[in-house]
């Protein structure tokens, strides 16, 4: 899309007022807009090269967890000099993700694991979450454990060779050729918990086409507490491996979260406005129409995906707004 020769924000064009919601394309947002105290008005969007204003009584934001934190960030006003809703300085604070890892096992046998889907996995959660006794294990939360049954044939020319023959050549195709079927991997997820030096902000350098900042992720480096779960998970799954007769194992880095498919934070959920964005009901605490959708109103996250917990959020959020339209909408 040609996003050059845009008119200035200042020249907009007005369209239609609705009564309820419109929803667009949220790619195409480029700020929400409040008054001067503090109420949401509408969005301002770009459609076809040409920025509009679309008044509304309400809005309900829900662009991911990342576009949520950066478009208010950018929708700054009288009102909200640093943000919209951040006036506490909370917007894209405690952002987090799981922290995810492998192991790997290779058996004296095929197994055979070909084109499946992970739905056709095996997930264990003995050890996620507080379905175990942590005492002396020095840290909380937990991990789940997931056999996978997705594997490609192309993926043997990338296995480990366990130390057992050279990474090229000769030797190292005679491994693949005989051990590409008798590899298992299991992909393990942990519990994830919010931080202070973990956040999203507007980055100083980088812009999108219409020359806005994009979104920048601070991780703040690994968590002990994390770390020593994440660990103590392979070390189950490695067991587990041992005792179903692999002949080698191969546990993998573990990875600090950053980008990912499983975002949270940045517009947490909470009940005092100088430690969170949004209300038990996903409204904001300072902009009383504006409603906030997705993982990033989640102040924590448990060793599973994320997507039923959102939709029953958001849900949630929605009712709110249809059963107390005439309060928040006014």
């Amino acid at each position: 899309m040609i996003l050059d020769g845009l008119p200035p924000r200042s020249s907009l064009t007005e369209a239609p007022a609705t009564e309820n919601l419109t929803i667009f394309d949220l790619a195409h947002v480029t700020r929400i807009v409040a008054d001067s105290n503090g109420r949401v008005t509408g969005v301002s969007y770009v459609r076809n090269r040409e920025e509009f204003f679309q008044p509304a009584k309400a809005v309900l934001l829900g662009g991911y967890t990342y576009e949520n934190s950066r478009l208010l960030l950018l929708s700054k006003s009288g009102a909200y000099r640093n943000g919209l809703a951040n006036n506490h300085g909370q917007v894209g604070r405690h952002y987090f993700a799981h922290y995810q890892t492998s192991v790997t096992g290779l058996f004296p046998f095929d197994v055979n694991i070909w084109y499946g889907l992970p739905a056709q996995g095996i997930a264990v959660d003995d050890f996620a979450d507080d379905a175990y006794d942590h005492a002396g294990l020095g840290f909380v939360g937990g991990t789940s454990l997931h056999v996978r049954t997705e594997r490609h044939p192309i993926e043997g020319a990338s296995m480990d060779t366990y130390g057992k023959a050279p990474t090229w050549g000769a030797g190292w195709k005679k491994f693949i050729h005989e051990n590409a079927a008798r590899v298992a991997m299991t992909y393990l997820q942990t519990s994830t918990f919010p931080y202070e030096n973990c956040y999203l902000d507007l980055d100083p350098a980088v812009t999108d086409p219409l020359g806005d900042p994009v979104c920048r992720i601070t991780t703040g480096g690994a968590k002990q507490n994390e770390y020593l779960a994440t660990r103590y998970a392979q070390t189950k799954m490695e067991q587990w491996f041992r005792e179903a007769g692999v002949v080698a194992v191969q546990p993998a880095e573990i990875g600090v979260p950053a980008l990912s498919t499983h975002a949270y934070g940045g517009t947490r959920m909470g009940d005092n406005p100088e430690t969170s964005v949004v209300d038990r009901w996903g409204f904001s605490h300072e902009a009383p129409n504006l409603g906030i959708l997705g993982a990033s109103v989640m102040g924590t996250s448990g060793a599973r995906n994320p997507t039923l917990t959102v939709q029953a959020l958001a849900w949630r959020t929605a009712d709110h707004l249809v059963k107390n339209w005439k309060s928040i909408a006014r």
